[in-house]
């Protein structure tokens, strides 16, 4: 199971695999969405696929696959489509090229002008599957009536600067061709001839992040880049381990993917079947990861930003493996540009504080909820702990000065006063002489110089909870990050954990107060459905959610996270009791597999929690379903 960590760096997201038609599961897309990032499927012909002519049959002029693509997208809600067209066109079709361009302008036209379609770099315009390595006339032409190129990732340099020329013409951005990076091809175990990606030598798996070197060679080239089956650190060192089970893999494979983004040190034992010397362990991994040479995004909306520092995976308290909760994965903190390479280097330097933070996962059933701690400490060149595990993606080291800030997250939000943000923070050191809190940065739309606003916690009790409460309004247009603060004269080289942060919201100043807001819907009519595919019986729990009328015309605000389906709910949580962990869904149902239909005998009681976006709940009354 994979889950991308660091979503701030990507702009869009493929689910892929080797089926024809990829959708994106609903709680991917959910995720995807929350941290800003679209959603793409798949269309896939290999070369085994029977039959692809049907792929481009028409009813008056109309290809029934576009517009079943198109239904699909807007169905489960996703972004658009990858187009890998990787089987020669059937030798009866001599226009088939044409047919394709005609078939993605449908599809395009289909979707609506908020998604996309992306070609990749394998059928040519002759017909035959010819990787380009690059964007060239062979490819042209789907890609000026696509939304972008995903180019195959054999190339040069030199294909590099001969794609800048034509994309010079002006027949597309050239930020929307997406030159890839096969991660795959830096394994020594794979069988057949070796893979081969940028750099040719080493390229792909740790050293992913080179690619920003070949980008630098073109200073303003503004290409894009994609990386393919970032998921290899899961698959190949979960797989490969002789500790698989214990869990030890699954947290070494997430050390990787950490390495692999942020420079982190690799663990010097890796459990993998790559023949060699350590060929995972180069001299360049800890200088180029992907975050260096990646553009940041903001992360939320315009309107609305949420996190309470939920991860991916959640430990199991008693086998220690790393279980999925993908769907929850809120946006993990972020530094400006810092690498493991530069933290290590302020150990080795003059003294600095630093301000760093921990991300706290929940163990699976534990009560206590996920959070980020930040800490404080002197390091200089007799520091000790240089090999002591960070985080690379929570740590930011300042020369020490007045104030000194640590930035959580990128924003792009109006500073009108027509938002508010709220910060639940936890204190916990009693330390004297430390001033902290919360502090925003703001900024014109056009840029300019940056503008700081602190917001101090009030001197209070270790251990106790506050929440942190103030409008987003400046005199500069925009808000553009938010992060914590500290100020002290401290000498002392002791990690010192300041406050302990369990959520950040942001949202519209007039949305409905938490308790109006449960007051205002309700959740009823759960009952259990039955639906017959072909041979098959299935049978799911389903609900409706309904608005209550209100005296007082108050409605659920603009600006606020709105579904087509769950409305004002960001998911729905089922008990079916018998001490069962209670099923999340993202829909108006949840599938019942065979055991928990036939647990249902009139004693199971059955409820269903709705969690609103921003906070707060709804509950159905317990109902007893019968199979």
């Amino acid at each position: 199971m994979y889950s991308c960590k660091y979503l701030q760096y990507v702009d869009t997201f493929i689910y892929f695999s080797h089926k024809l038609i990829c959708i994106p599961p609903p709680s991917w897309t959910n995720c995807l969405h929350r941290n800003g990032v679209k959603a793409l499927g798949t269309l896939l012909v290999e070369p085994q696929t029977p039959n692809i002519e049907h792929m481009l049959m028409r009813t008056d002029g109309l290809f029934t696959m576009a517009r079943q693509l198109a239904d699909m997208s807007e169905m489960y809600g996703f972004d658009g489509w990858l187009i890998n067209i990787e089987q020669d066109a059937p030798e009866a079709y001599q226009n088939w090229s044409h047919l394709l361009i005609d078939f993605i302008l449908q599809l395009r036209g289909f979707l609506g002008h908020d998604k996309e379609v992306i070609w990749y770099d394998a059928l040519t315009t002759d017909g035959d599957v010819y990787y380009q390595n690059g964007f060239t006339s062979l490819n042209r032409p789907y890609a000026e009536v696509a939304d972008g190129l995903f180019t195959n990732y054999k190339w040069t340099e030199r294909q590099l600067a001969e794609s800048k020329l034509l994309a010079r013409q002006g027949a597309i951005p050239e930020e929307r061709i997406f030159f890839g990076i096969d991660v795959w091809a830096q394994n020594t175990s794979m069988p057949g001839p070796p893979r081969v990606t940028y750099p040719p030598k080493g390229g792909g798996g740790t050293n992913t992040g080179l690619v920003s070197r070949a980008m630098r060679t073109l200073a303003t080239s503004g290409f894009s880049t994609a990386v393919f089956a970032p998921a290899w650190c899961y698959e190949h060192f979960s797989i490969s381990s002789p500790s698989y089970r214990s869990g030890k893999a699954s947290s070494m494979a997430q050390r990787v993917d950490e390495s692999l983004w942020t420079g982190v040190r690799l663990p010097e034992e890796l459990f993998c079947d790559c023949r060699g010397s350590r060929p995972h362990h180069t001299e360049f991994y800890k200088s180029n990861p992907i975050s260096c040479a990646a553009q940041e995004y903001p992360v939320g909306s315009s309107t609305f930003f949420e996190s309470r520092f939920n991860q991916a995976f959640i430990e199991e308290p008693d086998s220690h493996e790393w279980l999925p909760d993908l769907s929850s994965q809120d946006p993990v903190p972020n530094l400006l540009r810092v690498s493991a390479k530069e933290w290590e280097d302020v150990h080795q330097g003059p003294m600095t504080r630093v301000l760093y933070g921990q991300l706290n996962s929940r163990p699976r059933g534990a009560e206590s909820p996920p959070s980020l701690t930040i800490f404080t400490k002197l390091v200089g060149c007799w520091d000790d702990v240089v090999d002591q595990p960070i985080d690379c993606g929570t740590i930011h080291a300042m020369r020490r000065e007045t104030v000194e800030r640590l930035c959580l997250y990128k924003l792009n939000m109006p500073a009108d006063g027509s938002l508010e943000a709220s910060v639940e923070v936890r204190m916990e050191s009693n330390a004297t002489g430390i001033q902290h809190g919360v502090y925003v940065a703001y900024q014109d739309s056009g840029g300019g110089s940056t503008e700081y606003a602190y917001h101090s916690l009030p001197p209070f009790t270790s251990g106790s909870t506050l929440y942190i409460v103030f409008p987003i309004l400046h005199s500069k247009q925009r808000l553009i990050e938010l992060g914590v603060f500290m100020s002290s004269d401290m000498d002392t080289s002791s990690p010192i954990a300041l406050l302990d942060i369990g959520s950040i919201v942001i949202k519209p100043r007039k949305v409905m107060e938490l308790q109006k807001i449960e007051a205002a819907f309700s959740i009823d009519n759960v009952r259990l459905v039955k639906e017959v595919q072909g041979s098959q019986a299935q049978k799911r729990i389903a609900w409706r959610w309904a608005a209550k009328p209100r005296q007082d015309g108050q409605v659920w605000a603009e600006g606020m996270p709105w579904s087509k389906t769950t409305g004002p709910f960001s998911s729905f949580a089922v008990y079916t009791g018998r001490g069962k962990d209670a099923i999340t869904t993202y829909c108006n149902e949840c599938l019942l597999t065979a055991e928990e239909v036939e647990a249902l005998d009139g004693s199971v009681v059955v409820k269903v929690v709705g969690t609103f976006f921003g906070g707060g709940q709804v509950s159905s009354d317990s109902v007893r379903l019968m199979r």
